[in-house]
């Protein structure tokens, strides 16, 4: 139904009041018409109702028409007012139209009625449509999007100081101009296409559309640009007009979500994210590492609790500190053996912390899976290697002590009781006091892993000799290569090149080159023997690995013990004359001293 139209009437003949409401309500469609018969109740009803339009005569006692319009306009300049006179003169109607008035018509018969109900209806029409289009302006520029208007032409009519503020531009130089002005040909080509679908019959009335905007100065601004064609009638298109709407920042953002999405999928953990919010806390995102390590697709992943990797030999107790963290809703890390899809273990590491919402509620949790199965093979390992250290210990603390005091105490008696020899007796003594010395810390280094205490700079070449002379060598021949200097635990440096020394003469037999040469950070030891076996290459420094009879094979333990000790590393490989060659790194290199001439 068409929206009803107040008129408030002013004429002092009530019989012209009469005939002109008779007239309004038969011309227009929707009327309600008050008649008044002078300007002071005219002013009075206007203080109580609201009015589309005003007619008022001309002539009329106290205050004329036009007086009335002027002390109207006092407090309203916007409402339609029609001058309808019987006194017409081309003066009057001079004065009312440069007074503002919207109309001015001389009273007559029917025709001029009708003209009157017509004019009151086009004011009315208009007064509607600019009191909307104000309003959509004061909307608009209170948001200060920018807008522009595009004739049928293609060429800018307007814009506004958001849109001018926008693009760099003046507004002077972008009207007239065309939108190329401010934009590529892909981004002009895809709005004419966008226009093209508001102006079909089955087309959407509104496009909205990203678009990238050319500045007179800088690079291109991201918007997002909301289109519509101007109402016309008939195939009369008068042009486009649109706001724009700057999405530098949605962009902005968008892309760190994006990097952030990117960096959780490819992190190099399992990251998992649960939703307590749903029954049975499930996953509602998991990431490729999760998926790699498991063996789940997102699919069978999404959806379900995290418990499904659990099994028969995951430990309850580290279960029921996850769940009692979660209660607790603090954060907790445990170690879990866990079941892939295809039923292999695998030891996961699991570490789940709250993320909280603006309120401080608890809205997710995050989970952190990593793979630590070769840890804890590694740690399995080196508790299989410390048993056996506590084995070797025990076997240098028991069966190599006893026999050792026994003989240390034999020798004292000879010593005592002998007339000759006494000499061979005495280096049999510090033999013994040797070995008694290279037990001591061996059980040290078994037991305590005890580093060096005080080392001091030591010659290579010299301790390299000194070891030589404590070693039953028969034929062996040595060749020492070194003028190195290096901190060192002197005796435990001596014991280190005895064992290597006493490991190429039983491997390489009594005839064996020898030889101690140096290295970039460290020295080696080589011989030219018959190399090492494949068979225990690859547990060479193991405790009881030996290829002699007779040998306990704890020799090269023993020297990778006082290498990691020094902070050094042992290295086993192939000598340039087929035998074997240990290379000691990690030393720094310390000048020997000069020489005084």
């Amino acid at each position: 139904m068409p929206e009803r139209i107040d008129v408030l009437h002013v004429d002092d003949d009530p019989s012209v009041l009469d005939l002109a409401e008779a007239y309004l309500e038969r011309e227009l469609d929707a009327v309600a018409v008050t008649g008044v018969t002078s300007a002071s109740d005219a002013l009075d009803a206007l203080d109580g109702e609201r009015f589309d339009c005003i007619v008022s005569d001309y002539d009329m006692p106290g205050t004329d028409g036009l007086e009335f319009f002027e002390r109207l306009r006092e407090t309203d300049r916007s409402i339609p007012f029609v001058l309808y006179t019987g006194k017409g003169s081309e003066e009057i109607a001079s004065q009312a139209l440069n007074a503002g008035v919207t109309g001015y018509f001389q009273k007559g018969g029917p025709e001029q009625l009708r003209r009157l109900a017509n004019r009151v209806r086009q004011a009315v029409d208009e007064h509607r449509t600019r009191e909307i289009a104000d309003r959509y302006s004061t909307v608009i520029d209170a948001l200060g999007y920018p807008v522009y208007v595009v004739d049928e032409t293609g060429v800018f009519r307007f814009v506004n100081e958001p849109f001018a503020e926008l693009t760099g531009y003046d507004r002077e130089e972008i009207v007239g101009s065309e939108p190329s002005l401010i934009k590529d040909d892909e981004a002009v080509a895809e709005a004419e296409n966008r226009l093209g679908t508001i102006l079909s019959g089955s087309g959407p009335d509104v496009q909205r559309f990203r678009v990238d905007i050319a500045p007179k100065e800088g690079e291109p601004i991201p918007c997002r640009d909301h289109m519509a064609a101007l109402p016309y009638e008939g195939d009369c298109f008068e042009g486009s007009v649109g706001i724009l709407r700057d999405v530098s920042d949605e962009v902005e953002r968008r892309e760190e979500l994006e990097t952030k999405t990117r960096a959780l999928d490819e992190a190099p953990v399992g990251i998992t994210i649960t939703d307590p919010d749903r029954p049975d806390n499930p996953m509602v995102y998991v990431n490729d590492r999760f998926v790699g390590m498991t063996g789940y697709d997102r699919d069978e992943a999404v959806g379900v609790n995290c418990r499904f990797l659990q099994g028969a030999d995951t430990d309850e107790a580290s279960v029921a500190r996850l769940r009692e963290a979660i209660d607790a809703e603090e954060p907790t890390s445990v170690e879990l053996l866990n079941y892939r899809k295809d039923g292999t273990e695998f030891w996961n590491r699991v570490s789940i912390a709250p993320i909280r919402d603006a309120g401080g509620r608890v809205s997710e949790w995050v989970g952190f899976q990593e793979d630590i199965t070769a840890f804890k093979e590694r740690e399995a390992a080196l508790e299989r290697q410390n048993e056996r250290l506590d084995s070797f210990a025990s076997i240098v603390s028991h069966d190599l002590r006893n026999p050792l005091n026994v003989a240390q105490g034999r020798v004292d008696l000879a010593r005592t009781t002998a007339d000759e020899g006494a000499e061979h007796l005495d280096a049999a003594a510090d033999a013994l006091d040797r070995i008694g010395s290279i037990v001591e810390h061996t059980l040290t280094l078994a037991r305590e892993g005890e580093t060096v205490g005080d080392p001091e700079p030591v010659s290579v070449a010299d301790v390299a000799a000194d070891s030589w002379e404590t070693v039953d060598t028969g034929a062996a021949e040595l060749t020492i290569e070194t003028d190195r200097e290096v901190l060192a635990d002197a005796d435990r440096l001596r014991n280190l090149f005895e064992n290597l020394v006493r490991n190429a003469v039983e491997h390489g037999g009594p005839d064996v080159a020898i030889r101690v040469g140096d290295l970039d950070d460290g020295f080696y030891v080589a011989d030219d023997g018959p190399g090492i076996p494949e068979g225990v290459a690859d547990e060479l420094f193991d405790p009881g690995q030996s290829g002699v009879e007779g040998n306990t094979g704890f020799g090269l333990a023993i020297v990778q013990e006082i290498a990691n000790a020094h902070g050094w590393t042992v290295a086993a490989t192939e000598s340039a004359e087929g035998g074997a060659r240990f290379e000691i790194r990690g030393i720094e290199r310390r000048q020997p001293p000069a020489v005084e001439s």
